[in-house]
């Protein structure tokens, strides 16, 4: 497949939907620490997009040393675990800490608190999570490191840089990939119509 990229694709990001996500996986997963969050959320979008052209958290992906990270969602579990000196509590951290705890750990752990509120996710999205945590959320961290090394996203991204959601999509063998790469492609032409006429 083909890459394109003469535009960047980028989605508004929901932190709703991050924390009930993390609920979620918490609620069925004992050793959910940030690594592991993050390759299970990156798992997660990139299942939903390559089915239906948009992913489920609209983060922005980087290409770190342990493979295709949502940054976004990645600074809000940073804040939580150890805010940084003098830092203000944040509508964000708040809503995460009712929903979530952080337990005393080498590698600090999330427990969930309270249900996740699965109303903010579509029924699609919802697929996505189950079917994520269904075929990954018994791996260990590390082990799914190794696989999302495997991936395009982080194999041809500059290390440290922002990963083109085009990426996402090659190399995949889901049946509606193509359609959905073409409504992804379809929808940042709109958003890019809609923004321009209010500049």
């Amino acid at each position: 497949m083909k890459i394109d990229i003469k535009r960047r694709i980028g989605f508004k990001f929901n932190v709703e939907k991050l924390i009930n996500a993390l609920a979620f996986f918490a609620g069925e997963v004992t050793d959910l620490d940030k690594l592991k969050a993050t390759k299970l959320l990156y798992l997660a979008d990139k299942h939903h997009l390559v089915r239906y052209g948009r992913p489920i958290l609209g983060d922005c992906y980087c290409a770190l040393d342990a493979g295709p990270i949502p940054s976004r969602s990645l600074d809000i579990m940073n804040e939580v675990i150890k805010p940084f000196p003098g830092s203000f509590p944040t509508p964000d951290r708040d809503a995460f800490l009712r929903k979530m705890e952080i337990t005393d750990h080498k590698y600090p752990r999330f427990r969930r608190k309270a249900p996740p509120n699965l109303s903010v996710f579509s029924a699609s999205e919802v697929d996505s999570l189950k079917k994520t945590l269904g075929k990954y959320g018994t791996m260990h961290g590390q082990d799914l490191v190794s696989l999302t090394h495997k991936d395009a996203t982080w194999r041809e991204t500059e290390r440290n840089g922002e990963i083109d959601y085009r990426l996402f999509f090659k190399g995949e063998r889901s049946p509606a990939r193509r359609e959905a790469l073409e409504l992804m492609e379809l929808s940042q032409e709109d958003r890019d119509f809609l923004r321009g006429l209010h500049e």
